[in-house]
């Protein structure tokens, strides 16, 4: 099971977790994958791991992962970004919300921590 989860997001990756856990994973244990741009805080490891059975691993995005690339021409990537603001796009002018989807779009399953598994749950 695969979360993509940042620090602040611990109140709700909890509650996210001890859901499944409770109404599904308990029958059938499937190890958990945690995944972020950044390090994980201890917070978020423990609070996470104590509603939680099975085994839980806690990883962290490759830079080159999460990032644009240096080649991005970074003034028509702003002005694309304040047309979809103006567009009413939501999550428009996100950086974090671009990178995440492209991410999800590519890379996740190139993450050295996913390689042991044939199937993944995203949540």
């Amino acid at each position: 099971i695969l979360m993509l989860a940042r620090n602040s997001d611990v109140d709700n990756a909890v509650r996210s977790a001890r859901r499944l856990e409770d109404r599904f994973n308990k029958k059938f244990g499937y190890p958990w994958l945690f995944l972020n741009e950044e390090p994980f805080s201890e917070e978020f490891k423990t609070r996470v791991s104590n509603v939680i059975n099975g085994e839980v691993t806690f990883g962290l995005v490759p830079h080159e992962h999460w990032y644009q690339p240096d080649w991005i021409n970074e003034t028509l990537a702003t002005a694309g970004r304040e047309k979809m603001v103006a567009d009413n796009i939501i999550y428009g002018g996100s950086v974090s919300y671009r990178n995440m989807c492209r991410f999800n779009s590519g890379f996740f399953y190139r993450h050295p921590l996913l390689q042991q598994y044939k199937w993944y749950w995203r949540v």
